[in-house]
């Protein structure tokens, strides 16, 4: 005979085994109703981030932030978040509609609006820091960030202030550009990362740990938007040109950035000169590039660059625009340098 202990577990596997064919169905509704509510959960929340208001709380009672709001929005964060201040990151936009109800009820509600224009696909210009700054420096609170999808414009204004306002370190500000709120640093978007990549470059050439004051004085006074800043110096620009000529304008470019360019042969890399022309009623009717080599300027070195104009024929008097160009990010001028422009007559 069995000894009694091996009897009681051949007894038990006996019954688990008979028992396990009827819990199996249960077992599978049971899992397919988690895996149903996971993915039921995770669709709600990709749509709010997504598609819906992507509205989150920055610093409770203090920041909040969330994608273009309507009129409507505008009422409900007011009446339930006690909003005082709208920061528009998208710019003045007027007469677009989704400016002018955005205005309109921000006016209605007694709120004051903040309209600075940051960029989703390259780092935002030094002024623009400087006025960002300022203004959360001045306003009243509670405020409301926004950009078109709340996602990488106000994700930066949000770590902003998490870096200006809270003993939030670097890595926690920076989280809020992340998936979280729907952004991806793939492509352009990726731009906006390196602008704390700067920040965290600055703090190690110096030695320093982050503190608000220490980013205050780097986002006020040291932030420099990569290689995308520039001086430039006419040498050889024609004020009048006879129609249907051939013109040439010659410029001296140094580079007062933080790192070197790379021209390139190609138009779609690299660093380069750009010139358009314009004719008095502000129409492009050409534009062309210069640097199409391959070359490098290091920071504080300069570059001299040649553009060649094909004839005008038209008689008139025309704006011409040189700038410098990083072929993956943006224009010089869309950082804060100053564009180089003088008016030609065509006779």
């Amino acid at each position: 005979m069995p000894k009694p202990a091996l009897a009681t577990a051949s007894l038990l596997t006996e019954r688990l085994g008979r028992s396990h064919p009827r819990n199996e169905p249960l077992r599978t509704w049971l899992l397919c109703g988690c895996a149903l509510g996971i993915l039921a959960a995770f669709g709600t929340e990709a749509y709010r981030v997504l598609i819906g208001s992507n509205f989150h709380t920055v610093v409770a009672g203090h920041v909040y932030r969330c994608a273009q709001p309507s009129g409507h929005d505008v009422e409900k964060v007011v009446h339930d978040c006690g909003i005082r201040t709208v920061i528009n990151l998208r710019g003045c936009c007027d007469p677009w509609p989704w400016y002018v109800d955005e205005a309109r009820a921000t006016h209605r509600f007694d709120v004051a609006q903040e309209d600075i224009r940051f960029s989703a696909g390259h780092l935002p210009s030094v002024d623009e820091v400087r006025r960002l700054v300022e203004a959360l420096d001045m306003v009243e609170y509670p405020i409301l960030l926004h950009c078109r999808r709340g996602a990488d414009r106000t994700g930066v204004a949000a770590a902003v202030v998490l870096l200006l306002q809270t003993p939030a370190p670097l890595e926690q500000a920076r989280r809020q550009l992340g998936m979280r709120y729907g952004h991806v640093a793939v492509g352009r978007p990726a731009f906006l990362n390196t602008f704390f990549d700067l920040y965290q470059a600055y703090l190690e050439s110096r030695g320093l740990a982050h503190a608000p004051e220490i980013f205050r004085q780097w986002a006020k006074h040291e932030y420099c938007p990569a290689e995308c800043r520039c001086t430039l110096e006419a040498l050889g620009w024609p004020t009048s040109v006879d129609k249907d000529e051939h013109s040439v304008f010659r410029i001296r470019s140094r580079n007062t950035s933080m790192r070197a360019w790379r021209f390139c042969p190609g138009s779609n890399a690299g660093i380069h000169g750009e010139i358009t022309v314009l004719d008095e009623l502000g129409v492009m009717v050409f534009a062309g590039r210069a640097g199409l080599f391959d070359a490098q300027v290091a920071p504080q070195e300069s570059i001299e660059l040649t553009f060649a104009i094909p004839p005008i024929h038209r008689p008139g008097r025309y704006l011409v625009q040189v700038d410098m160009v990083d072929e993956q990010h943006c224009e010089f001028r869309q950082a804060g340098s100053e564009v180089l422009e003088q008016d030609i007559e065509v006779r």
